[in-house]
């Protein structure tokens, strides 16, 4: 029994894969439905399925409706996002910047029949670490801005951006230079990995490159392990259903020989025994013996234990650095962020002005900090 089996998602999981779901059988509520497919956004591919049903389905008119409204909206969302990253990736192009999708957005484009199938919160984009600065300029030119955010090579290996379009829409951007924030997932997969095997996305115009098929399944093999405590959210998994089902048989062996060498090769067998539980996904048995061979224990398979907290990943991001002079920077740059980091999240101006006042915000920092571990809030 996993977090996601209860009749509800069972149901869902199944009408996903084309399997028709008697409305009679279900025992649940149109409530139930709802706050599911809102919970695990899949709302516009069940309404997607529940029409392919036609005649057959039996589901209340009243739920039918209510899915197809959201996915309308989803349709009209998209356009604006579609449009705004269009415009991102061009800008990037022409700032010289090489960039490459990852996850959410670049499935959305290159492996769903609509990108409105795969909604996001945001977008993410690898680059160069060596352009990210020029990648930085181009974005604050382009309208968007920075939120207050922890600087530090080691605390994180990304950068947020949002801008508020003329209709109100807010776009998110997370510009990468490694594909996470977790020491032990950093590295393994460099932009120049996913550079030169990264695919093509003419939906998204001529500028617009994604992480090939076996990158991508890599990535979300270890996406809800390394950034959401194992969380069995369903359109993740589906986007894991969808690149293996794609993918052909001869390629597994390469993710395989990829996912050991990383050291994720646990993480993945773990997501991929779950996909295959959920959806009955098609894996090569070959596959997973591989990924499940006896070695010494990865480092990484401490990510999949159950009630995982903040201090957990802090000890994990430390043992994931290989010097201690990396370990103390990464403690001085969680204990004591730059100034202007600390000012601008207290609301106060640059200058000395508010320079006299660090002392007391650190102190007041530290204090909440404290307060939090205690209570065990991130």
């Amino acid at each position: 029994m996993t977090a996601t089996d209860t009749p509800v998602t069972q149901a869902l999981a199944a009408l996903l894969v084309g399997e028709t779901t008697v409305w009679k059988t279900l025992r649940v509520s149109d409530l139930d439905i709802l706050e599911t497919c809102a919970k695990h956004r899949i709302g516009a591919l069940v309404s997607r399925q529940i029409r392919a049903l036609s005649t057959e389905c039996d589901w209340p008119s009243t739920l039918r409706e209510e899915l197809a409204g959201a996915a309308r909206n989803e349709v009209a969302r998209e356009a604006l996002s579609g449009r705004e990253l269009m415009a991102v990736l061009a800008a990037l192009s022409r700032a010289g910047v090489n960039s490459v999708l990852l996850k959410g957005a670049g499935l959305a484009y290159s492996l769903y029949e609509e990108p409105h199938l795969r909604p996001r919160c945001d977008t993410d984009l690898i680059v160069p670490r060596a352009a990210i600065d020029t990648a930085r300029e181009t974005l604050l030119g382009i309208g968007y801005h920075a939120p207050p955010y922890c600087d530090g090579e080691l605390l994180f290996h990304q950068l947020p951006f949002a801008k508020t379009d003329k209709f109100g829409v807010i776009h998110r951007l997370d510009l990468h230079w490694k594909i996470s924030t977790e020491a032990m997932f950093a590295d393994v997969l460099s932009f120049e990995t996913l550079a030169e095997a990264a695919i093509p996305v003419p939906r998204l115009g001529p500028h617009a490159r994604t992480a090939g098929h076996i990158h991508a399944l890599l990535l979300a093999c270890m996406h809800a392990v390394m950034h959401h405590r194992n969380e069995e959210r369903l359109i993740w998994m589906y986007d894991m259903h969808a690149l293996a089902t794609r993918l052909p048989t001869a390629n597994f062996a390469r993710f395989a020989e990829l996912a050991v060498a990383g050291g994720v090769a646990t993480v993945c067998a773990h997501s991929l025994t779950l996909v295959r539980a959920r959806f009955g996904t098609p894996i090569p048995t070959d596959t997973l013996a591989r990924l499940r061979a006896p070695r010494d224990a990865e480092a990484t398979s401490v990510y999949l234990r159950p009630a995982r907290r903040w201090r957990h990943e802090l000890v994990s991001n430390l043992r994931g650095l290989n010097h201690w002079r990396d370990r103390r920077r990464l403690l001085r740059e969680i204990l004591l962020p730059a100034p202007s980091y600390m000012l601008d999240a207290y609301g106060l101006p640059p200058g000395s002005r508010g320079a006299v006042l660090l002392p007391l915000l650190y102190l007041h920092r530290g204090v909440r900090g404290g307060i939090n571990a205690l209570i065990g809030r991130k």
